[in-house]
């Protein structure tokens, strides 16, 4: 079977913001579509966005969002040089670098290049008869990937309601991914119960479907949802634990980090401080870019002292970028990463940089962006490529349940264990 057509356009992410879409119509006739996501906290490493801003393809009422140029790159460029090839991953991403050889496809657009490539490797699935999880993992038991939700979010997927980007927790203590996502429901809608009483405004939920009550302090937000985990019945620590997103480079200007929240400062070493005191206090098992996306330095002194059993995940830090990586590995500045495809723009090169990560014993955690679509690809490529997290946001939206339901039906038809990474 081979590529009969291929076509991109413009859609809509959780946003209500452009995003892009691709279509493939293979020779059997079956169709393929792709939808990519887009993020709100950008790291400056990232792999490029192409947006209509100051072109004259913008469209004045998306302020400069739309991406009709790269609709137009795939649809003028792309598709021409993919019609009449059978759907092979590598092969396929093979041929679009040849066409955008940027480090960071800036030229074509990486959302381009990922609607593409997603849309070649589901219709790679379909041609061997398999789901899209086993056509990455042909053979043995799917690992499903332990949830990591949103249950309190700020920064900037709330208004900045927190300092912080979010408060989740991991249930690491659950024997199966339906058990993990019961408890965490039932601590979602306890602290949105909680929140409104205590007067929080709690119908209306950040960018990922988490709670935007703002706090005080990030120790007061630690200690409203470890009472919801307690209040529930459940073990914390043993159970279910935290964990954070700081999105530092968010506060920090280069030289200081400052919680406006909290009306404070701190040097990088000062900040290092702050947070091992915070990890140590809390039952956090995961915290995630603590320090800024180029303070080197901080992440690894920070590592130097870190719990043993602390997971200090790196998505700023690293951007899906095999170089960044490598460094991270060699100077000892995490032991995590956060696996993004749009980051990276490619499905195969994303996939090879999460073999590099798990060949180096990090763990790694697949995750959606602030500004998701209704596709549920990736907690097939989370699970074929055996992460040890997912995480998609809070268990509020289609955008969300879309990935969460996914995973409740491979765990149920097909051979699976479920991911217990501490």
């Amino acid at each position: 079977m081979s590529i009969k057509n291929l076509v991109g356009y413009q859609v809509l992410d959780s946003r209500g913001r452009p995003t892009l879409a691709v279509t493939l119509t293979m020779s059997d006739g079956s169709i393929h579509t792709a939808r990519v996501p887009s993020g709100a906290s950008t790291g400056i490493h990232e792999a490029k966005e192409l947006r209509d801003t100051d072109t004259k393809f913008a469209e004045k009422y998306y302020g400069g969002k739309s991406v009709y140029q790269a609709v137009e790159n795939i649809n003028n460029t792309i598709a021409p040089r993919l019609k009449g090839h059978r759907p092979i991953p590598l092969a396929t991403d093979g041929i679009l670098v040849e066409l955008d050889h940027t480090p960071d496809h800036h030229i074509l657009g990486a959302n381009a290049l990922l609607a593409v490539s997603l849309a070649v490797a589901k219709a790679a699935a379909h041609t061997a008869g398999i789901s899209l999880a086993r056509y990455f993992q042909p053979e043995g038991k799917l690992l499903i990937p332990m949830p990591m939700v949103n249950i309190l979010s700020g920064g900037a997927h709330a208004n900045r309601t927190m300092d912080i980007q979010d408060v989740l927790v991991l249930p690491n203590g659950a024997t199966s991914f339906a058990e993990a996502l019961s408890w965490i429901v039932a601590i979602r809608e306890l602290a949105a119960s909680k929140g409104a009483k205590a007067g929080s405004v709690t119908h209306l939920i950040a960018d990922e479907g988490g709670l935007g009550i703002a706090f005080p302090g990030i120790d007061n937000a630690l200690e409203f949802v470890t009472g919801c985990i307690e209040d529930l019945g459940l073990n914390v620590g043993a159970q279910v634990s935290l964990a954070i997103d700081v999105a530092a480079a968010q506060f920090f200007d280069g030289t200081k980090y400052k919680l406006a929240t909290q009306d404070r400062e701190f040097s990088s070493e000062q900040f290092v401080g702050f947070v091992t005191k915070l990890v140590n206090n809390h039952p956090i098992l995961s915290i995630e870019d603590p320090f800024g996306e180029d303070d080197w330095q901080a992440w690894s002194h920070f590592m130097e002292s870190a719990p043993s059993n602390l997971q200090v995940l790196g998505d700023d830090l690293f951007t899906t970028n095999a170089a960044r990586l490598k460094r991270g590995i060699e100077e000892k500045c995490a032991n995590a990463i956060l696996i993004k495809a749009n980051q990276n723009g490619l499905v195969t090169s994303t996939h090879s940089v999460l073999k590099t990560a798990q060949a180096n014993n990090f763990k790694t955690v697949v995750s959606a962006r602030s500004g998701e679509t209704e596709d549920s690809w990736l907690a097939d490529l989370a699970t074929g490529w055996r992460a040890s997290q997912i995480k998609v946001g809070s268990t509020h939206g289609a955008d969300r349940t879309a990935k969460w339901n996914r995973l409740l039906e491979l765990e149920a038809i097909e051979e699976c264990e479920f991911a217990r990474p501490f």
